[in-house]
């Protein structure tokens, strides 16, 4: 039970660090997104980097490649942005294989406590030679609250993980899609 607190409290501590990270960093502005692609068409270069290094998240850090890239070439633009784009998911991802991980263990861990209640009731009967009530009743209780609890932690760490890994799916869509808008409006310029 003890190992199974300490997982509830690191899934927790993951959990809570992550939406945190997330609400500081997953932001993205369409109003940017243009006036970006106005700057870099115009060759404005040094004030497009300004513009995508005043905003502290994942969003300026993936178009500051853009804005350092050769506006003449929108394959080295994709490209720059697409190396940057999969450094801001392993930001992003950072801390969900630990909930991942709990997600399976935890389940194993009550299953284990289970084990331990059952051998618990065999050895109390063995010991007493009485099959009482009360003998397996001990055991029983131990079995079953080990098995919630695994249960329990592995539940809330198996959703959080996926509702955490949606929402980076979503946010790289949304990445994709004004990257996309970012080469159309450039090669429009031309």
């Amino acid at each position: 039970m003890a190992v199974l607190l300490v997982l509830s409290m690191l899934a927790l501590i993951v959990i809570m660090e992550r939406l945190l990270f997330f609400g500081k960093n997953m932001k993205s502005s369409d109003a940017k997104l243009q006036k970006l692609a106005t700057l870099i068409s115009s060759g404005k270069s040094a004030e497009a980097q300004d513009l995508c290094a005043s905003e502290k998240n994942s969003w300026g850090r993936v178009f500051t490649y853009a804005a350092m890239g050769d506006s003449s070439n929108p394959a080295e633009i994709d490209k720059l942005m697409e190396d940057a784009a999969n450094i801001e998911v392993g930001r992003l991802e950072k801390g969900l294989t630990y909930l991942s991980m709990i997600a399976g263990l935890a389940p194993l861990l009550g299953f284990i406590g289970t084990i331990i209640g059952v051998i618990n009731i065999f050895f109390s009967i063995s010991v007493s030679k009485d099959i009482s009530i009360g003998v397996i009743s001990e055991g029983l209780y131990q079995k079953m609250v080990s098995s919630a609890a695994g249960l329990v932690v592995g539940i809330i760490a198996f959703s959080a993980y996926h509702l955490l890994q949606n929402s980076i799916d979503g946010y790289v869509g949304k990445l994709q899609e004004q990257a996309l808008a970012l080469r159309m409006a450039l090669t429009k310029k031309k």
